[in-house]
């Protein structure tokens, strides 16, 4: 049964990692559910209050990226809030029209489309808006990746020390 529980935990935690990338696998409840398979596996008396403090900041904290880095990315550039909803759907829907390049392609453009129905800019301004979506969404994935790994850090030590 040991088996059964690690493999789970690497495979749901693998899960997560590929979210961060691929919107379309949600990165907080499949790395819940990578600890959850963890806390099977070693025993969940193994883990102190910090452990759980820690893991629960990091889930919220997965949640929170991906809303603040395209909302930040957009707005910091002018546009507005249905330019932020534009690219997190652009975001879900591209990488099912072109499988790879979905992901950056349908941020940008859901972002310019987002801002056109809130009433357009110029194309210099709608530029500028795809690119902060652009860079509000590789800097979101850059923060999970590191939150991921502190989170796997921390289970790590949590379990050996």
């Amino acid at each position: 049964m040991d088996v059964l529980w690690i493999g789970l935990a690497f495979v749901a935690y693998a899960l997560a990692v590929i979210g961060v990338v691929y919107p379309i696998i949600p990165s907080g409840p499949a790395y819940i559910f990578a600890i959850v398979f963890f806390g099977l596996y070693v025993g969940f008396g193994e883990f102190g209050v910090a452990f759980w403090v820690g893991q629960t900041l990091i889930v919220i904290l997965l949640f929170v990226v991906d809303f603040m880095t395209s909302y930040y990315g957009i707005t910091r550039i002018g546009g507005s809030k249905a330019a932020v909803w534009g690219s997190m759907i652009g975001l879900i829907v591209g990488p099912f029209i072109i499988p790879v390049l979905g992901i950056i392609i349908g941020a940008i453009a859901g972002a310019i489309i987002g801002e056109l129905t809130a009433g357009g800019h110029n194309l210099k301004s709608l530029g500028k808006i795809g690119l902060g979506s652009l860079i509000g969404y590789l800097a979101g994935a850059v923060i999970k990746f590191i939150f991921l790994f502190i989170g796997l850090l921390l289970a790590g030590f949590s379990w050996w020390i």
